[in-house]
């Protein structure tokens, strides 16, 4: 198949799915999250599909309605945005205005009528000014991204140069400190690295400025090189860890990067449904089929082969970040060293995956994942908590980690987040499996019934699924009630090792209400112990289980620093933190 072909096979996709959730009442796409509610920039991707059906009269009225929905009063403090949806009453997302842009920028304005294009230079003329008042900034890599297109892009097509300026000023200074650090800001994200690519392949293939064609080339480069030593060809997973990533993303799903990866690599697999997600699957195909990808030989060959790769990258230099990754064609772990945050300051923001591993096995959907998650007021260890709620829903991070990585061995610590004065009925650190049945999880050599079975921390949880074996400790955390410490459950289909620093009834917790003040003494300690190999490596479940076992792991907090080390010499993992300041 070519890359024709998978244009036209992810325009016919998406063109189903847009017209599916078109609304003729309220001539708008509905939200695919939220099928009550509509949105504008969707429904003007529908009007240039409907556009290139020959249906110019349909395409207008959409794009009129679209329209509609930019706040036009003056003296709002978002005037020139968009409403995220027709039934808001105010500007809730900031970052419609992009979004609202980038689709305005694709339609093929000879096709309409000249009334028409006028109100489209006049609507963006008021987006470009409230997007240089909004000012995202340079961390806010997706975005920013969006804004150097849009601006560069709409400078040239609607006639407006000191807008186009403005764009290739911000794509040299956004190029100049990525270059600094090595790595997107937003890095290695399932869904907004994505974003990054489009915008800068666009940005290469269509702007009339050498400059910014050429700068945009080079970044687009960096960025497929990224993204493709994290790939995990043989699960077709995005490795981890990663800086943002929805639900779907964590599970596996097919996502955004994936849509834009099956236009290059041709994979059915990566448009497939999976059994771990339930919810749209159809994200962006309308964009990605309309652009044209620059992917560099020696990153199409990562995407392509699976292969051995020992990671450690740089991912911030303020503060210093590391990501870590191991990947190896039966598995990918990968970790992160602290919390990833946008801004200056950083703001602590709550979808990254610290830790989390994708392995091979046969039965569908063909690999299993294993991500962690710490959770304030989730309720009850062991009682199933994603019943009830979309299947798409995202479990938030509300914790604070640190981890280390060597190979195939982690350490990831956790503590809390400030709770402000919040009444809390549960503060715990979830470990999250998906694909091994309750069968394939052994204790003390004792297959586990699935039943929700506490344990003492120190017992090490051993998985045998697929083309693995995975060895957890879980480590003693801080007692801040009288519930067990460690409970191995199942959570719908997940398989749960929750170890909790609190359960019990509803309280306020004064000394972690700002992680500061009259009774602070330092964070909780939370955390485990992690070990993959490779099947092939051990005869038998028994025999992995003697090598953990057999493996040097301590755990000591000396006044405030706390240090876990897992493993012996030079092929240790240790983490060295201050529980007072949360500083390695």
């Amino acid at each position: 198949m070519t890359t024709l072909d998978t244009s036209q096979r992810l325009y016919q996709r998406g063109l189903t799915d847009l017209r599916s959730r078109f609304d003729p009442a309220a001539g708008l796409v509905r939200d695919p999250f939220r099928l009550d509610r509509h949105q504008p920039h969707p429904s003007i991707w529908y009007a240039s599909c409907l556009l290139r059906e020959g249906d110019a009269a349909a395409a207008e009225r959409m794009i009129r309605a679209a329209l509609a929905l930019q706040e036009r009063h003056e003296g709002d403090p978002h005037h020139g945005n968009f409403r995220w949806h027709l039934e808001d009453n105010v500007v809730i997302d900031l970052n419609a205005c992009q979004f609202a842009l980038e689709a305005l920028l694709a339609l093929p304005l000879d096709r309409l009528s000249a009334a028409l294009r006028g109100c489209i230079v006049d609507a963006a003329t008021l987006a470009f000014a409230e997007a240089k008042r909004l000012d995202a900034h340079w961390t806010y890599t997706n975005i920013h991204l969006l804004d150097i297109h849009n601006r560069i892009l709409g400078g040239e097509i609607l006639g407006l140069p000191d807008v186009q300026r403005q764009g290739i000023e911000r794509l040299r200074a956004w190029a100049e400190r990525t270059r600094a650090v090595g790595a997107p800001h937003e890095f290695n994200s399932p869904t907004y690295a994505a974003v990054d690519l489009n915008c800068l392949a666009d940005l290469a293939s269509r702007s009339q400025s050498p400059e910014a064609r050429d700068l945009a080339l080079q970044m687009e480069h960096l960025v497929w090189r990224h993204i493709a030593r994290y790939w995990h060809a043989a699960t077709g997973q995005l490795g981890g860890p990663h800086s943002r990533a929805y639900r779907r993303d964590v599970v596996g799903a097919s996502g955004f990067l994936k849509v834009v990866l099956y236009r290059l690599l041709a994979d059915e697999s990566l448009l497939a449904r999976t059994p771990y997600y339930e919810g749209p699957d159809s994200e962006g195909e309308v964009i990605v089929s309309r652009i044209h990808y620059h992917c560099p030989t020696d990153a199409e060959a990562m995407l392509r082969t699976p292969a051995t790769r020992d990671m450690h990258e740089t991912v911030s230099l303020a503060p210093r970040t590391e990501a870590v990754a191991y990947i190896s064609p039966a598995f990918s772990l990968g970790t992160l060293s602290r919390p990833y945050g946008v801004g200056d300051p950083p703001e602590h923001w709550p979808m990254t995956d610290a830790c989390i591993a994708y392995w091979k096995r046969e039965q569908a959907p063909g690999y299993g994942v294993l991500h962690t998650r710490y959770r304030a007021g989730a309720g009850s260890a062991g009682k199933a908590s994603r019943e009830g709620v979309p299947a798409w829903l995202d479990i938030w991070e509300d914790g604070v980690f640190r981890s280390a990585q060597h190979g195939r061995r982690a350490v990831v610590a956790y503590g809390i987040a400030p709770r402000g004065m919040r009444q809390l009925d549960s503060l715990r650190l979830d470990i999250r499996l998906l694909g091994p049945q309750a069968s394939h999880i052994v204790i003390d050599g004792q297959p586990w019934s699935g039943e929700a079975l506490p344990l003492a921390s120190g017992v090490p949880v051993v998985i045998a699924d697929g083309d693995v074996y995975i060895g957890i400790v879980p480590l003693d955390p801080t007692r801040l009630g009288q519930a067990p410490t460690v409970v191995l459950w199942r959570d719908g289909d997940e398989s749960v090792i929750s170890i909790v620093n609190y359960e019990g009834p509803p309280k306020q917790f004064w000394e972690y209400r700002s992680l500061a003040g009259p009774f602070w003494k330092g964070n909780v300690r939370n955390g485990f112990a992690l070990c993959i190999a490779d099947r092939a490596e051990y005869a038998t479940s028994e025999a992995f289980a003697a090598a953990l076992a057999g493996t040097p792991l301590s755990d000591v907090t000396t006044g405030t620093t706390r240090t876990i080390s897992f493993g012996a010499g030079e092929v240790a993992a240790t983490v060295t933190y201050d529980l007072r300041e949360m500083r390695l």
